[in-house]
């Protein structure tokens, strides 16, 4: 864990990894010593913006404290190697079949929470030794039943004594989830499992849902992409959102 650190470099509040490949984020996560509750999360340009919100502030802190932080979104990339520092794109939706893999072919259970129900019934199928948890429609602001959502993912993590509770909901009502979560298994002395904030990552692994050519991932238009396919629900995260996120990047740009 400090040699991951120590690789890490500052941005937008977040100490993001230095790893060339996401193959060693992978056997870092496998080498990870299961003394506390961790989380892996994949900051993008909109969820950067998001979290550095005043009503996020409290996220941004506790995240900020994440085992694994991932550059997932070029803009990430680019900003931080216009500073110096050296990124490398990882994006959660890749990094998650590699580490499935290593996970079906070791046994680890793990905890699933998810959007949809046709996610769990397909992954179900490629490995039997996980508990999957699809909850209702909720909003943000339910405080009291993320709480109660919470306390379903810890006593299956406890029964199952998982490795992994991955979380596939929007922000910030994963991040949220994530928190609560890691609040409740550190007052245990049962398992400390990694907890990974993966958004829709396995609707792309499943194929439900789909990616954007590679030039265009590689060329930072992955955005444009997305927004030719789901215009209405996206039209303000690439249009007001994006013109805020140049003003924040730019802030961060001459921070000093």
């Amino acid at each position: 864990m400090n040699l991951e650190k120590r690789k890490n470099q500052r941005l937008f509040g977040f100490s993001f990894s230095k790893a060339a490949s996401l193959q060693q984020v992978v056997d870092a996560i496998l080498e990870l010593a299961a003394d506390e509750v961790r989380q892996l999360i994949t900051p993008n340009a909109s969820t950067s913006l998001y979290y550095n919100e005043n009503e996020n502030k409290e996220l941004l802190d506790f995240y900020r404290n994440a085992a694994f932080i991932l550059p997932d979104g070029m803009p990430i990339v680019w900003l931080g190697n216009l500073k110096g520092l050296g990124l490398h794109r990882l994006p959660g939706s890749d990094l998650f079949p590699l580490l499935w893999t290593e996970i079906k072919g070791r046994k680890k259970a793990s905890v699933f929470v998810l959007a949809r129900q046709e996610l769990a019934e397909k992954l179900a199928v490629e490995n039997g030794n996980c508990t999957f948890i699809v909850p209702p429609m909720f909003e943000a602001a339910d405080r009291e039943y993320i709480r109660s959502l919470a306390n379903e993912v810890v006593s299956q993590v406890r029964e199952r004594q998982a490795s992994f509770v991955f979380l596939g909901l929007n922000f910030p009502k994963q991040e949220l989830l994530g928190l609560e979560i890691t609040n409740a298994l550190n007052e245990s002395a049962h398992a400390k499992p990694l907890i990974l904030l993966l958004g829709a990552s396995f609707e792309f692994y499943l194929k439900l849902k789909t990616r954007a050519p590679q030039w265009m991932q590689r060329t930072g238009l992955e955005w444009l992409y997305r927004f030719m396919k789901e215009p209405r629900r996206l039209w303000k995260r690439y249009t007001v959102d994006n013109f805020r996120f140049l003003l924040l990047a730019a802030k961060e740009y001459f921070r000093s």
